[in-house]
């Protein structure tokens, strides 16, 4: 497999170099991303492992949801049971050791992971969402560990646009999104709606997102709001125990910022934020009464960043953050936890040499005082760039993982907090115009990993526990065309290993599962009025066997929309989920875009 997959990738490369010779060399250096770096946009891309999905690529790709949308990603594993549910993960961490933001607030759940994903965003109001693989806890803090999934949403006042679609097991999906002006403020909403009977018995969905945004010149600056609702109800059966079972979420999430110059050196950005997740969970619906849970979890935050440009190539910021989670739950009881951090982070940039200096520190009342310091380089050499970072990450156990209770899950009061060391050095090759080639070695080293196991062919309850540590380390190779031949084309490969210490007789239920084999060759083409993007992507789990995937869009597009045929799964491959539940076979789906 290995070997086949190996020989796909440089057959494409020796192609695109051949096609791409005599076009002028340059390497990719001027992706805008936001995450990764409070002094500056684009700095993540230049000294950091980033990917970014565009909302060109997001148009064009056979994908409805966020959660899809990160398929796509090379790194990540979408560790998916519905379209309703999902889990995350980055180069080989749990679902609990990555961050994900809305526009750069953090939405991460302190009840459990299983909800990181409930993204009050419907996928049409979204602008680009943004990756960046390995360790962030010294820009952003807890959890950002394995990486951090940054949901940047379309600027308010953009134009109207309207989406309708369905398919096998009675699926359907729509949107509509407008945008206004009322004189100078600017008013961006989308609202979206999805329904389907579920590939098998138990996997039902009926979620609905709404997202408003506005803007709006402020004191010299621009002040920013932006509010959010998901409803999702679903069936949940064997997602986390041999049950029929349900479940039912709310999503609300509200912030406001304001940014503005003080001097011409010098920006501030204050904010504040709220998410409030409630979860009704029924262990077995054909009995309710049996045994279920109802838990309501905020979290409420205010923060403020200090920009300062310097001389000499100079950058500087500043911040500090204050918070307090809460949970009101009938399985797990009342909790309230305070928390406050602070940060700095130094850019110097000097000719073709790039480096990045930052160390936050976080108090929490649980665990205590955590610091979090990282450094990262990049030399550019004209169509060459050597890049390189080492950082400390941490998250602390969630509320789940401390006190939930039931008849196959037992928590632990007792954890400790986990921490990890991280390294990674990578390439990035121009071989002619847009053909480029990265490759990025990496390793973690994590403390005290936090894993829900149980003995080894018993059939007792899974219980949360302290690993005493686990080493994770991979290789990641990309190649990519943007045009060649007319031709889109995106060829990845990632290999991971994991070894752990203190796990003799015991079965891993997440922590020590990942996607240890994960490669893929994408293929996009537009000819006229019709568009085309598929991939092949093989993968293979730490423990089980491999499988082969393969997706398809076909779009006609018109002069203000689109008619589009996605096929999911086309092999109608037959593989588990990482519940150990048969995942969806093959799909099709047929829609309809309208732009205003």
């Amino acid at each position: 497999m290995l070997r086949l997959t190996s020989a796909l990738m440089l057959i494409a490369c020796a192609t695109v170099t051949r096609d791409a010779q005599g076009q002028e060399q340059s390497v990719r250096l001027d992706t805008v991303v936001v995450v990764g770096s409070h002094v500056t946009p684009g700095l993540a891309a230049q000294v950091r492992s980033v990917d970014v999905i565009d909302r060109a690529q997001l148009h064009r790709l056979p994908v409805r949801t966020i959660a899809d949308a990160l398929q796509w990603a090379m790194g990540v594993d979408v560790m998916a049971r519905s379209p309703a549910q999902a889990d995350l993960a980055i180069r080989g961490s749990g679902a609990e050791q990555v961050l994900v933001l809305i526009d750069g607030v953090p939405v991460n759940d302190r009840q459990t992971a299983h909800f990181n994903l409930d993204v009050a965003v419907p996928l049409d109001r979204v602008e680009r969402i943004e990756i960046l693989r390995g360790p962030a806890s010294a820009a952003y803090g807890a959890d950002a560990m394995g990486g951090v999934v940054n949901v940047v949403t379309r600027s308010p006042g953009s134009s109207a646009d309207a989406r309708v679609e369905g398919g096998t097991w009675d699926t359907f999906s729509g949107s509509l999104g407008a945008g206004l002006r009322i004189g100078a403020v600017r008013v961006g909403s989308g609202a979206a709606l999805d329904r389907s009977d579920g590939h098998r018995d138990g996997t039902d969905y009926r979620t609905a997102d709404v997202h408003v945004a506005a803007e709006s010149p402020l004191a010299g600056g621009t002040i920013a709001a932006r509010v959010g609702h998901r409803w999702a109800d679903f069936g949940a059966t064997g997602f986390y125990a041999p049950y029929p079972s349900y479940e039912e979420t709310r999503t609300a999430t509200a912030d406001v910022s304001w940014s503005g110059s003080l001097s011409r050196r010098l920006t501030v950005e204050p904010r504040v934020y709220w998410r409030q997740h409630r979860d009704h969970f029924v262990l077995d619906r054909e009995d309710p009464d049996f045994y279920h849970n109802r838990h309501t979890s905020s979290r409420i935050g205010a923060e403020a960043v200090a920009r300062y440009r310097g001389g000499r190539g100079m950058r500087f910021a500043v911040g500090t953050i204050v918070g307090r989670d809460l949970i009101e739950s009938s399985n797990l009881g009342d909790h309230t936890e305070n928390r406050w951090a602070l940060f700095a982070e130094a850019v110097f940039q000097r000719g073709p040499l790039s480096a990045t200096v930052g160390a936050r520190g976080d108090r929490y009342e649980e665990y205590g005082f955590v610091a979090s310091p990282t450094v990262a380089l990049a030399y550019d050499a004209r169509s060459v760039r050597v890049r390189g970072s080492l950082g400390r990450s941490f998250r602390g156990p969630s509320w789940t993982e401390r006190y939930y209770q039931d008849p196959q899950n037992v928590g632990d009061p007792d954890l400790r907090a986990e921490t990890a060391w991280a390294a990674e050095i990578g390439l990035d090759v121009a071989l002619a115009g847009d053909v480029w080639l990265s490759a990025t070695g990496f390793g973690r080293r994590a403390r005290d990993l936090i894993d829900w196991a149980r003995s080894d062919g018993g059939d007792a309850p899974w219980e949360t526990r302290n690993i005493e540590s686990a080493t994770f380390r991979g290789v990641e190779i990309e190649l990519s065309a943007a045009r060649v031949v007319g031709v889109r084309l995106r060829a990845t490969g990632v290999i991971l290993s994991v070894a752990a210490d203190g796990t003799d007789g015991f079965v891993s239920k997440y922590a020590l599962r990942p996607i240890v084999e994960d490669m893929g060759i994408g293929v996009g083409r537009s000819v006229g009025v019709l568009d085309a993007e598929t991939r092949v992507r093989y993968r293979r789990r730490e423990g089980e066997s491999g499988y082969w995937l393969w997706d398809l869009r076909l779009g006609l597009r018109a002069r203000r929309g689109e008619v589009y045929v996605d096929l999911l799964n086309g092999l109608d491959t037959a593989y588990d989920d990482i519940a150990g539940a048969r995942a969806a076979g093959r799909a099709v789906l047929v829609g309809f875009r309208l732009r205003g």
